[in-house]
């Protein structure tokens, strides 16, 4: 069985080969369908699917609405999306989202424990180091702050294909994407400010690592299955 990430590699590769026309249409569709919370894998060989369709409008010279049946492509994707949910049991998506939390977990850790070794090390010097990594209300509320981010993200993102935007729109969007981002980076800072103090809990960076790379590898085999 080809994994995912070969897929992946293979869409994209594949996808230069279409006009820049369709390669417009077919873009928004690959956003829309990885976007929409079904399994990794599930988008796609569906994503593939759709770019044979493609490949084979382009070959005989008609449209691709034509071999789809449809001229409405946005209501063809959430049909399709639809059909894969419906598929699915409540610990189907289990196995990828047990990949990212370790994926989560990992780079976190590593960066906050980075930062307080350097606090350590400039207050205290290289002999008071420590292999424990301080979970404060800071560092909580970073997780929860990033997953919430990733959410909104990815909301947008669906919503904001299959769309014509104007010139003046584009920079409307801009600057409310600009607004949203210092807002967000100064909640961000704010957190670590004034929650960094707070400690909660203490644990061996170590075993943090290893339990965050664990769950990422076991929700990785799994997903692949």
């Amino acid at each position: 069985m080809i994994k995912t990430k070969s897929l992946i590699m293979q869409l994209n590769k594949a996808s230069e080969n279409l006009s820049l026309e369709n390669k417009g249409v077919f873009d928004d569709i690959v956003v829309y369908v990885r976007t929409s919370n079904i399994k990794t894998r599930d988008a796609e060989e569906f994503l593939q699917q759709i770019l044979d369709s493609f490949l084979n409008a382009e070959q005989q010279g008609v449209r691709i609405e034509t071999v789809l049946g449809t001229t409405d492509i946005k209501h063809y994707c959430e049909e399709i999306v639809d059909t894969f949910k419906s598929s699915y049991n409540y610990s189907s998506l289990c196995s990828e989202y047990v990949m990212y939390i370790g994926m989560i977990i990992t780079m976190l850790s590593i960066i906050n424990y980075i930062t307080q070794s350097l606090s350590i090390i400039s207050k205290y010097g290289v002999n008071n180091l420590t292999f424990y990594l301080n979970f404060n209300l800071g560092i909580i509320s970073q997780v929860f702050i990033i997953g919430i981010t990733i959410i909104a993200i990815m909301t947008y993102i669906k919503k904001s294909c299959f769309k014509e935007l104007v010139k003046v729109s584009k920079l409307k969007e801009f600057f409310k994407l600009w607004v949203i981002g210092c807002l967000w980076f100064s909640i961000f800072i704010a957190c670590m400010m004034f929650l960094g103090g707070i400690l909660v809990f203490r644990v061996n960076i170590i075993l943090v690592i290893i339990v965050g790379i664990a769950l990422y590898f076991i929700g990785n085999y799994a997903s692949e299955k």
